[in-house]
């Protein structure tokens, strides 16, 4: 009794999966063994085999023993192979055989797919798009990545030239920098040149990679039109603010970017492809030009390369001119500084030289007072007073100068100590009471805890507060004025603060009134005398004994100089 078919077809595809493959737009069917017994087939290849389109043993038309044997043999697929149609028929149906992997006591089964040309020719077209959209995808992602490497090493080339750029502010260094620059392009090299301060065009030394050429790229140094320190006519990149790029058959435009026909008969003989060159722009001035030169064969410069080229470009501009401001600001403070020396220098020998005649004048001024050339009246020793008086003046102003000159030196000593602000005020009053009561002024002094107590030159704050307590006298008008002495300590500081009713000073004159020579009334009908000299010694000295001395003025009511100096060290508690 023959065995029913339907257990094998479920033994190859459930139900569901049959549902599928009949549904299937191409032809399907399963063999098994050498004979090719037929498990399963859906509509299509049922169809087809009712029709006589394909079949499995008889005539040669349709017949898909041979490629069921041949798949069976090897093992391997046999894939797109052309049916043969039936008589004066072109070939419709495409067919492919593969085996079914199974277990090895397993008898061997064979897919059968039958499709239409059509199917054929459209899954071959679509294949062929896929493979192409594929190809340019990785192309594009090829040249994706070429690019981004290209990019990153043009960006480390610029950070690294950046880098050595900034290292220093030499202009000799900045310049053997800039002459070593070149393009990532392999054995190219540069040529610079700079315009100087006097307008005069220099070139650069010329550094070729290839050391056999060498001694011909110097050459291109002593071939400059002009000699250093004479003007030139500028070259073409001196003229123009973009890029120029010229190849070996320019013409005259590469003579004129060569610099003349010797410096091309130069070039020629070392071998160039092409020559770009770039202007060194700073603050919309063409400052010089480095012509970028590539080996002989090489392609033209690109458009990255030029872009990088004038990045380079616009790099060293900035620090060749950074470094020429720094040469210049530097030799300008030397000459400052000279210049300040040498007034210093003026100021210590003229005072000394006025000290010893005024000396002389106050000595002789005394002897005639005391009768010793003969009697004196009354109205002589007057005079003589008023004379003395002018030498103390004199005196002092020279002793201010001497002073200034010798804080700014550094020459003035200091002999830190216990400085009790309370006893400093009570010298000072001693000192300067005559003064202030002539002037008709109240000199007000409140009681000061002992515990005021500076770290500092006994001398040096008392010199302080003597010029302070001048600067009020000089300042507040005579009769009815006040001027206040205080101290106290804040935090790890004290400070003494010297109040007068005057004027005021104008806020925007709060800074200024420390500096030498500078007085609030400019004009000479109104200079209450001195030299500008008192607040810029008593800033000098605090500030040289870790202190300060600051103003606070309201126009109309007064000002207050405070002097704050470091407290005496406090003993820990036991």
């Amino acid at each position: 009794m023959d065995q029913p078919e339907g257990p094998k077809e479920v033994v190859i595809v459930s139900a569901s999966v049959g549902r599928h493959l009949a549904l299937a737009p191409v032809a399907f069917a399963v063999t098994e063994g050498p004979a090719h017994n037929v498990l399963y087939a859906n509509v299509l290849y049922r169809n087809l085999e009712s029709a006589g389109l394909v079949h499995i043993g008889g005539p040669p038309e349709g017949d898909l023993t041979p490629l069921l044997n041949e798949a069976l043999r090897s093992g391997e697929t046999v894939r797109d192979v052309m049916l043969e149609p039936p008589a004066d028929e072109p070939a419709m149906w495409s067919c492919t055989v593969w085996p079914v992997a199974d277990s090895p006591d397993a008898a061997k089964r064979l897919v059968i797919e039958v499709r239409h040309v059509v199917l054929v020719a459209g899954t071959k077209e679509r294949q062929r798009a896929i493979a192409e959209q594929l190809l340019l995808g990785a192309l594009r992602e090829q040249d994706a990545a070429q690019d981004a490497t290209h990019a990153s090493e043009r960006s480390q080339h610029l950070a690294a030239a950046s880098h050595d750029l900034s290292l220093s502010l030499d202009e000799r260094t900045t310049r053997d920098t800039v002459r070593r620059l070149t393009l990532p392009r392999p054995g190219t090299w540069c040529i610079v040149d700079v315009v100087e301060s006097n307008g005069a065009i220099h070139r650069l030394s010329v550094i070729h990679p290839d050391p056999a050429k060498q001694a011909l790229a110097r050459l291109l140094e002593e071939k400059w039109p002009s000699k250093l320190g004479e003007p030139a006519e500028p070259g073409p990149a001196l003229r123009v603010e973009q890029p120029l790029v010229v190849s070996g058959d320019s013409g005259s435009a590469l003579v004129l970017a060569a610099h003349g026909e010797a410096n091309l008969r130069i070039l020629r003989e070392i071998g160039f492809g092409s020559l770009l060159v770039v202007p060194l722009i700073v603050r919309a001035r063409v400052q010089g030009a480095i012509t970028f030169v590539s080996r002989e064969g090489d392609p033209p410069f690109s458009p990255v390369e030029i872009g990088l080229a004038k990045d380079l470009a616009a790099r060293c501009a900035m620090a060749l001119d950074n470094a020429r401001l720094y040469r210049e600001a530097d030799a300008l403070r030397l000459a400052a500084e000279a210049a300040n020396q040498s007034k210093s220098q003026f100021l210590g020998t003229m005072s000394h030289e006025l000290r010893t005649p005024l000396n002389v004048i106050g000595g002789f001024t005394e002897l005639i007072e005391m009768g010793i050339e003969g009697p004196v009246t009354e109205r002589q020793r007057g005079a003589l007073a008023r004379i003395k008086a002018s030498q103390q003046q004199l005196l002092g102003l020279i002793t201010e100068i001497l002073n200034f000159v010798r804080i700014e030196s550094g020459r003035m000593e200091y002999h830190l100590g216990r400085v009790s602000l309370a006893q400093a005020f009570a010298d000072v009053a001693e000192m300067l009471g005559e003064a202030i009561k002539q002037k008709g002024l109240a000199l007000v002094t409140p009681p000061a805890n002992a515990d005021v107590v500076a770290w500092a030159d006994p001398d040096r704050v008392r010199q302080i507060l003597v010029n302070l307590v001048m600067n009020a006298v000089k300042y507040t008008p005579a009769g009815g004025g006040t001027i206040t002495l205080s101290c106290a300590v804040v935090a790890d500081a004290v400070v003494a603060r010297v109040a007068d009713t005057g004027p005021g000073i104008p806020a925007e004159r709060h800074e200024s009134i420390f500096e030498p020579f500078v007085q609030l009334t400019p004009g000479l009908a109104d200079r209450r005398g001195g030299v500008g000299l008192g607040l810029p010694i008593s800033r000098d000295l605090a500030r040289a004994m870790n202190g300060d001395v600051t103003v606070e003025s309201t126009m109309g009511l007064g000002s207050c100089f405070t002097l704050a100096l470091p407290r005496v060290p406090q003993s820990p508690a036991p």
